[in-house]
């Protein structure tokens, strides 16, 4: 083989070589752009998904806020209404007083049954009928005793309100005394 021939054939050797490693590189340089790509729209989809996330909370909760808000107009109106039909049962005005009378009617029937089971079982039988409801609904029974501190707190408070003089002119509701009126002062 002459020279020129070995030439040619390492020529034509290294061609393909060449063309392969310029076809390894463009293929990498390539991939490095479709990566590159995914990645810039992979942060534009994770983007949009929160940014719809957000929105999405944000309808929830204005919505929940408007359902709370006509809930809350409602069970107003309806306590008003009641209030307003007490006051007429009170004043006299029995046709104005709508379910109150009968709620009144109710609620005289339970405290009667309460009386009734206070006279056959005594203190003791209804101690135990309050410690067995506490176990089984601890939760209603705690807001049972609130609900009852409230109603006998505002029961009291109204009292003494309502016979601020009548007492010889002492007030039963009085102020605290303060630190310096409760210690005598020392003397030197």
């Amino acid at each position: 083989m002459s020279d020129g021939e070995r030439s040619q054939t390492q020529v034509g050797a290294d061609t393909p070589g060449k063309q392969g490693q310029e076809t390894a590189e463009r293929a990498a340089s390539e991939a490095s752009q479709v990566t590159e790509t995914a990645k810039e729209q992979s942060r534009q989809v994770k983007d949009e998904v929160a940014s719809q996330a957000r929105g999405l909370v944000d309808q929830a909760k204005s919505e929940l806020r408007d359902q709370g808000r006509s809930q809350a107009d409602q069970a107003a109106h309806a306590i008003r209404r009641v209030s307003d039909q007490a006051e007429a049962l009170a004043a006299g005005r029995v046709d104005e007083a709508g379910n109150v009378p009968e709620y009144v009617r109710r609620a005289g029937n339970q405290v009667g049954r309460v009386a009734d089971r206070l006279d056959q079982r005594g203190v003791d039988g209804m101690v135990n009928d309050v410690q067995e409801f506490a176990r089984r609904r601890p939760g209603a029974f705690l807001l049972g005793c609130a609900a009852a501190g409230f109603v006998t707190g505002r029961l009291l408070r109204g009292g003494a309100a309502g016979s601020g003089g009548s007492n010889g002119g002492s007030n039963t509701m009085e102020a605290p005394k303060t630190q310096a009126s409760m210690f005598p002062t020392p003397v030197d």
